[in-house]
């Protein structure tokens, strides 16, 4: 694989991109920009009106609210999907607003913007953004951190969230992308996002990329990918990567009963994103493997910064 670069190539994740398209197709890519016009780019089926999710068409159900293809949190205003019913959109909200706490202080801390086009609020007495001018700026500053010239180090306290939720958000968002021609072969997947006592065969279970916020991606972007019919390794069918601003998360779809779970490598390689590559940013990478299988919130967690002095 030849890519030609001013920045020094990364040869780890470069050789996990080869491993990667040996063993995997791409079934979906995606990129959103962030619109600040708001407008909007909408996902059609072919029977308007008819739900994807749980196959209900008008007037059964009604398509009055917006339905965001890619959660609003992250920035996207513009990429909707019509064939998402209200009662639907509402059963979805659920897991998008879990999903939105767990990344709160990240997106406080790197500008994310939310609905009415405002930087995010962490709680009332600090207020964290991360504007255009690029530079942090921190309201009532708490005194007890007392930084030095390089830097500090911020704990922020992450809203309760439960981890399922994240799990089954991103994988509605699959579920949203993928075309209409292929969906069909997803209906067992499409069956368990829609029943709430339904289990996954192997833990579910979120790798989180966080990279230097001096560096933000100018798009959303989501690629799904889908496991090539000559490969015999027990790997996911289906492995999904969402990426925006300085954060990527990559999933695997939930495990058929076919699947030899005993054996199964849930994460044959780390998706590489375009900062990935970059060698210069790869060293500033925090990489979390966590756990989405439990449905019990979680309360209490940290998110730790290490804010430094780019003086």
């Amino acid at each position: 694989m030849l890519i030609r670069s001013t920045y020094p190539i990364n040869n780890e994740a470069l050789r996990d991109l080869e491993t990667l398209a040996s063993e995997y197709d791409i079934l979906v890519s995606t990129e959103v920009d962030y619109n600040e016009s708001h407008t909007k780019n909408y996902l059609k089926d072919a029977v308007g009106k008819k739900c994807r999710f749980c196959n209900k068409g008008f007037p059964e159900v009604k398509f009055n609210s917006v339905a965001h293809a890619i959660p609003e949190f992250t920035g996207n205003k513009s990429l909707i999907a019509t064939f998402e019913c209200d009662n639907c959109n509402q059963y979805f909200s659920k897991f998008e607003n879990e999903f939105a706490n767990f990344m709160l202080p990240y997106n406080a801390l790197g500008g994310v913007k939310k609905k009415g086009n405002k930087f995010p609020k962490y709680k009332q007495d600090i207020i964290v953004y991360h504007p255009i001018e690029n530079y942090i700026h921190i309201d009532n500053f708490p005194q007890e951190l007392h930084p030095d010239t390089n830097g500090f180090d911020l704990i922020l306290d992450t809203p309760s969230y439960i981890p399922n939720f994240i799990y089954r958000s991103l994988i509605k968002i699959g579920l949203t992308l993928i075309p209409e021609n292929t969906i069909g072969k997803y209906q067992d997947v499409l069956t368990w996002l829609m029943d709430m006592s339904s289990d996954t065969i192997f833990p579910a279970s979120m790798f989180f990329s966080i990279f230097p916020f001096r560096n933000p991606s100018s798009k959303i972007r989501c690629v799904l990918f889908t496991r090539k019919e000559s490969i015999n390794r027990e790997i996911p069918r289906t492995l999904l990567v969402l990426s925006y601003q300085n954060f990527s998360f990559q999933t695997f779809f939930p495990v058929p009963f076919s699947e030899n779970k005993g054996k199964l490598i849930p994460f044959p390689v780390a998706i590489p994103t375009s900062l990935d590559l970059n060698l210069n940013l790869a060293q500033e990478v925090a990489h979390k493997l966590i756990d989405l299988s439990k449905i019990e919130r979680i309360k209490g967690e940290k998110a730790q910064f290490n804010i430094k002095s780019l003086d």
